[in-house]
């Protein structure tokens, strides 16, 4: 999160609030070096919090523009999870948890097709674990391969996207737990730590 208003955050702001900028723009709007604005763009950049998108002009050469990447947005306070949780309170209250455990459902139903086409029944149960770690640390979890040995493997998701839907709601623990069952096509899956209930991660161990 941005917090200090240092010369990389005003950047991150006035990326935020024009939607693309030069580096002429950039360097107006902060009264300082073009060198010094194209260090810190080059920074932004190896860190993934922006792009760039070249313009042809009428006359003359063309101009690069700078933009957030979806990395360099979340830079910036969402409240996505809080009001998430406010519109299933208002689904359990008016249609009862039974319509929110049908959406939690439908959620599994649908990863489960968009993992299987990366996970393969012919693959080895190692090849499917360090896969279902590649698409989950795609979506954030920063989801790790612990150990393994001759009988289980282990990995852990340090962090948790719905973590506030899940500190509510146990669905989606339980979904997530029959997820991994189900593409990994074995019922040889433990979860041994959970965020949700004060863990430091998610911790799962399957057993060969």
């Amino acid at each position: 999160m941005i917090k200090q208003q240092s010369t990389r955050n005003e950047i991150l702001e006035l990326l935020k609030k024009n939607q693309a900028s030069s580096v002429s723009g950039i360097t107006a709007y902060l009264n300082i070096s073009e060198m010094a604005v194209r260090k810190h763009l080059i920074k932004l950049e190896g860190d993934k919090l922006i792009t760039t998108k070249t313009v042809r002009q009428p006359m003359g050469r063309p101009v690069i523009y700078y933009s957030l990447t979806r990395t360099g947005e979340n830079q910036f306070p969402k409240s996505y999870d809080v009001l998430v949780v406010d519109f299933l309170s208002d689904i359990e209250q008016t249609m009862g948890k039974e319509a929110i455990f049908q959406l939690f459902e439908k959620r599994k139903e649908r990863l489960y097709k968009k993992y299987s086409r990366r996970i393969f029944s012919e693959d080895n149960i190692t090849e499917k674990v360090q896969a279902l770690i590649e698409i989950q640390r795609e979506g954030g979890y920063m989801s790790e391969l612990e150990e393994e040995d001759d009988t289980s493997l282990s990995f852990s998701q340090y962090n948790c996207p719905i973590a506030e839907i899940a500190n509510k709601y146990d669905k989606p623990c339980e979904g997530e737990l029959n997820l991994f069952k189900s593409v990994l096509k074995t019922e040889q899956v433990e979860r041994v730590e959970c965020l949700a209930k004060g863990g430091k991660a998610c911790k799962y161990v399957v057993r060969k």
